[in-house]
C-alpha cells in the first residue's frame, strides 16, 4: 500500500535521508567519493527545512506501508530557452531498498498528472549522462533526450542531458 502527498517542513528529515542515501547509491561510480561522503542526511535535512519553509521548491513524498520511500520535486521549467508551457521534474529520488519495485513509476506518473493539471504541455528533466539506469527509466515512461547538454562539475566534469516528454 502506498500514498503520495505534498511534503511539508516536518518531512525534512525523511527527505534528507532519502536524498543522501539515493545519491550515494545512484552516483557511486559517477561522482567522486569525496563529494558523496560530504552529502549527509543532516545537511540535506537543513536544506529541505529551508526550501520547504520558504517555498523554494515543491516536493511530494511517497510512502509505502506508512514509511517514507522517496520523493519528487516538480514545478515550472527553469530553463531559459523554454516558455511557460513547460513544466519540470526537478528531481526524483527513492531509497535504494525501494528501487525496482514500481514506486518510481507511481511517483513520476503522479508528478506528471500534477503538472498536467497545471496545464503544462511538455515536461523537462535533467539527468547525468552517465546515469544509464535513470535514463532508461525516463525513456520507459516516455521521455526523450532532446540533444541539449549542460556541462557541470561535481568533483569532476560531467554532462547533464535534458529529456522532454510531450
Amino acid at each position: 500500500m502506498y500514498k503520495i502527498r505534498y511534503a511539508n517542513v516536518g518531512d525534512a528529515k525523511a527527505l534528507g535521508e532519502i536524498h543522501s542515501s539515493s545519491w550515494k547509491a545512484a552516483y557511486k561510480s559517477i561522482i567522486p567519493d569525496k563529494i558523496l561522503d560530504n552529502i549527509t542526511a543532516e545537511k540535506r535535512e537543513k536544506y529541505f527545512k529551508k526550501a520547504l519553509s520558504e517555498e523554494l521548491e515543491e516536493d511530494a513524498i511517497i510512502f509505502e506501508d506508512n514509511k517514507p520511500a522517496g520523493f519528487i520535486c516538480i514545478g515550472k521549467c527553469r530553463d531559459k530557452d523554454k516558455d511557460g508551457s513547460y513544466g519540470e521534474i526537478c528531481g526524483l529520488y527513492l531509497l535504494p531498498e525501494y528501487w525496482d519495485r514500481g514506486l518510481g513509476t507511481k511517483l513520476i506518473n503522479w508528478g506528471l498528472a500534477e503538472l498536467e493539471k497545471r496545464n503544462y504541455k511538455k515536461i523537462t528533466l535533467w539527468v547525468l549522462e552517465e546515469n544509464l539506469s535513470a535514463r532508461g527509466f525516463y525513456e520507459k515512461v516516455g521521455f526523450k533526450f532532446d540533444g541539449t547538454v549542460n556541462k557541470i562539475n561535481i568533483g569532476k566534469k560531467l554532462n547533464e542531458v535534458r529529456y522532454v516528454r510531450n
